[in-house]
């Protein structure tokens, strides 16, 4: 789980920045204003946008900082020469474990969707994916050829990685209460989820 953060010790700028993370995360985009994140960090509307000029600049912070965090793990992975199998549990794992860490990113995704796909899709392009997507395509065509996993498309093997595992967080908001869940104990249970995704994957790709 993401670890606690005492406001107190931090420099106004920083104490803004940890604050409106929060409260994105908690309420949306569109339901926190400048006030909300002036208010909770014991701040005023003027401090907010002397530091930060506005809240979508200060949402474009967050969101940077969370996309390198999540591209940075995953790139490590798709460049892994581990055996496939075990290059999936990583794959795997590396998304659960940075997304219950980092609880703020399938939901900021959510909303650069909705604000300003395109730029979304240059935030990801300029990371340069490119080489380290092919990197694990060219291992699972490999695989493929020598009949090692089943013949399947691996865009399809790659969309159905990327859905097991980040539709659980999107989910997250509507599952605690359907559950009557705490977020602590969802991500409890996500990390034995977890396992059985692995599971399903490596069973479903086996020939």
């Amino acid at each position: 789980m993401e670890k606690t953060i005492d406001y107190n010790n931090l420099e106004v700028k920083d104490k803004i920045l940890h604050v409106a993370k929060d409260l994105f995360v908690k309420n949306g985009y569109n339901g926190t204003s400048i006030r909300d994140i002036a208010s909770a960090s014991s701040t005023n509307v003027a401090m907010v946008n002397y530091y930060y000029r506005s809240k979508y600049n200060l949402f474009e912070i967050i969101f940077e900082d969370s996309l390198e965090i999540l591209t940075g793990q995953l790139f490590k992975v798709f460049s892994s020469d581990e055996p496939l199998f075990k290059l999936i549990e990583d794959l795997i794992n590396t998304y659960y474990d940075t997304l219950i860490e980092n609880p703020q990113i399938p939901i900021f995704i959510l909303n650069e969707i909705n604000l300003d796909p395109e730029k979304l899709t240059k935030r990801i392009v300029g990371r340069k994916p490119t080489e380290h997507v092919m990197k694990i395509y060219h291992r699972f065509e490999k695989e493929i050829e020598a009949g090692t996993i089943k013949r399947m498309p691996t865009l399809d093997i790659l969309l159905n990685i990327i859905s097991m595992c980040v539709f659980p967080f999107i989910f997250e908001r509507l599952a605690v209460k359907v559950a009557e869940k705490t977020p602590e104990e969802y991500h409890i249970l996500l990390k034995e989820h977890k396992k059985h995704v692995v599971d399903f994957v490596i069973s479903a790709l086996s020939p």
